[in-house]
C-alpha cells in the first residue's frame, strides 16, 4: 500500500467475548486461543460510526495483539464464554472528509439488535465469527504526526552530532 493511499491510522482496542463448545474451562481457553489468533485471523475492514451516526470503512492493517485470558460457565451444558482482548491497527482512506475533521471525530462500533452490544464479526468463507465487545476505543495516529517526530528525531540527531 502506498504511503499516500490513507489519511489516518488509528489503534482500534476492544475487550470481547465468545461463546465456544467445550467440555472444560482449560479445553474452551486453549480451543479458543488455538482458534481465534492474531496469526490466523483474517479481518480486512472494520466499519465504525462517528457521534453523529455516519459509517466510515477503516481498513485493518494488522491484528496487533489477540489474547484470551479468563472462562465463565453459561447455563447451557458444554458452553463457555471465553474472555479476551485484541487491538487492531487500522487506517482511513482517502476520502472528502479533511485530516482534521475525522481525527476530532469519534468512532464506535454500533449496537447489535440482536445483543444490545456491539458485536464484531469475522467471517472465513461460510464460517461467521461473533465477539461480543463489552468495551473498546480507538487512539489515532496521523501520517501528520509521524511526520512531526520523525522531524524531532531528525533535529535531536543533528545536534548531538554538531
Amino acid at each position: 500500500m502506498e504511503q499516500e493511499d490513507y489519511i489516518a491510522e488509528a489503534t482500534f482496542h476492544a475487550n470481547i467475548s465468545y461463546l465456544i463448545q467445550a467440555q472444560t474451562k482449560k479445553q474452551a481457553l486453549e480451543q479458543v486461543a488455538y482458534e481465534l489468533n492474531k496469526t490466523n485471523i483474517q479481518l480486512s475492514e472494520i466499519t465504525l460510526e462517528n457521534e453523529l451516526g455516519d459509517s466510515n470503512v477503516f481498513t485493518v492493517q494488522e491484528v496487533e495483539k489477540m489474547d484470551w485470558y479468563d472462562v465463565d460457565h453459561t447455563e447451557c451444558s458444554n458452553q463457555f464464554k471465553v474472555f479476551g482482548c485484541m487491538q487492531l491497527l487500522i487506517i482511513l482512506r482517502k476520502q472528502n472528509d479533511t485530516t482534521k475533521d475525522v481525527e476530532q471525530a469519534t468512532y464506535r462500533l454500533s449496537q447489535s439488535l440482536v445483543y444490545g452490544k456491539p458485536v464484531l464479526t469475522i467471517s472465513e468463507g461460510y464460517k461467521h465469527i461473533f465477539l461480543t465487545v463489552s468495551q473498546h476505543k480507538m487512539e489515532w495516529k496521523t501520517k501528520l504526526q509521524e511526520t512531526e517526530k520523525e522531524t524531532e528525531t531528525e533535529t535531536v540527531l543533528l545536534s548531538k552530532l554538531a
